[in-house]
């Protein structure tokens, strides 16, 4: 009688622990549904939410010196009509004299008559293509005597013009500008020490941007404000606190250039930090350059994209500006760096001028200081940035 007692007693104890496990795994079973419906629900939310309110998600401001290039796969404007533009100004304007073409199947090479056209026409002339919804671009060298348009990189047209006595005689200028500056007193220190004359730009919401005024204030040197100005990528990439954005009204984009000469006391001038959506826009940026021009500032256009009207609106508001021509450490490398600054010498030979924009990346200061020997003993002239900041 007791055995078989104890024999019942654990076929329910058995039983109790199988009732036990099943109720356990459907309490699992369902606690993961509950999981992945509630993560799911989460993220479409939050994605909704960026789709419905882009503006008011505010991206943490992550220092990028520049932006990613703009890809456009398909173009609006034909060839036939970029090379309309360059043919009614220098062909076949008042101010040509003539021309003989030269040999040459894949590329049409003319000989022209007369001395290399003024700057301001090519400017000119230079805008109106990369306005224009088409990969050409148009490459100056008047220490060379060549104007060439390239389509998609591929060279089409290079017109060969005599090079003057007065032009050949001058000796290139080169102006390298060091972007993002301001948050570190060693690299105003490390900037101060090389051999050749580097131009910082200052970013007015920067932690130390007064203390490196101060310091450059000392050293009698000329410094920029780093304008932050909307890029394209926009609410992803953040150009920091207290930027020029295209939603804000003109009053506000005003005292915004405001506060920014009051961070950055003394600078000479200004450039763009990132900016390739603002400085497309030629409205927003003309009350931008009026207030740097209210207050005798000059003008350098970054060319963070080929569509920028910046240099162009400056140039037409009587402002001194200039534009980049090369940057020099798209790629954080000692030797990709040391390549771009004798590659910016060789622009500077060609085309009498060039700016220089850089980052205070370690591996710049290496590769400035690996090189400044050498260039010194280029037949080129290191200036500021407001040597080549002129009315054109």
């Amino acid at each position: 009688m007791a055995a078989a007692k104890k024999k019942n007693y654990a076929r329910k104890k058995r039983g109790k622990r199988k009732s036990n496990k099943g109720t356990h795994s459907l309490r699992l079973t369902l606690s993961t549904l509950f999981l992945i419906v509630f993560v799911g629900s989460c993220l479409y939310g939050l994605i909704h939410l960026k789709q419905t309110y882009p503006n008011k998600i505010t991206s943490s401001y992550v220092p990028t010196p520049m932006e990613e290039p703009q890809v456009v796969e398909s173009y609006q404007t034909a060839y036939e009509d970029v090379y309309a533009l360059l043919q009614e100004e220098l062909l076949t304007g008042p101010e040509s004299q003539g021309w003989k073409r030269l040999p040459g199947d894949d590329v049409l090479r003319l000989k022209m008559h007369g001395n290399y056209p003024q700057q301001l026409r090519l400017m000119e002339l230079v805008t109106r293509i990369a306005l224009t919804d088409s990969p050409a671009h148009l490459d100056l060298a008047p220490r060379k005597g060549y104007v060439r348009l390239f389509w998609s990189g591929r060279l089409r047209v290079e017109l060969q013009y005599d090079v003057s006595p007065e032009i050949s005689r001058k000796k290139p200028l080169i102006a390298i500008i060091m972007d993002d500056m301001g948050r570190s007193l060693n690299e105003i220190e490390r900037l101060l020490a090389l051999k050749v004359p580097v131009t910082p730009s200052i970013l007015p919401h920067s932690e130390n941007a007064r203390r490196s005024t101060s310091m450059l204030d000392q050293a009698g040197r000329e410094f920029l404000i780093h304008i932050p100005m909307q890029p394209k990528s926009y609410p992803a990439i953040s150009p920091g606190p207290n930027a020029l954005l295209l939603d804000l009204g003109d009053a506000e984009l005003q005292m915004r250039v405001k506060s920014y000469l009051q961070q950055v006391p003394g600078a000479a001038g200004g450039n763009n930090h990132m900016g390739s959506m603002f400085t497309q826009e030629r409205d927003k940026m003309r009350i931008v350059l009026k207030e740097l021009r209210n207050n005798n500032l000059f003008f350098i256009d970054s060319r963070t994209i080929a569509g920028s009207v910046a240099f162009d609106e400056a140039r037409r508001l009587g402002m001194r500006t200039g534009t980049r021509h090369i940057f020099l450490d798209n790629e954080e490398d000692v030797t990709y760096i040391r390549k771009q600054l004798r590659a910016m010498v060789k622009i500077a030979e060609e085309k009498g001028e060039a700016i220089a924009i850089c980052h205070p990346y370690r591996q710049t200061f290496d590769a400035l200081l690996q090189e400044q020997d050498w260039l010194r003993q280029q037949r080129v002239d290191f200036v500021v940035a407001s040597r080549l900041a002129l009315k054109r």
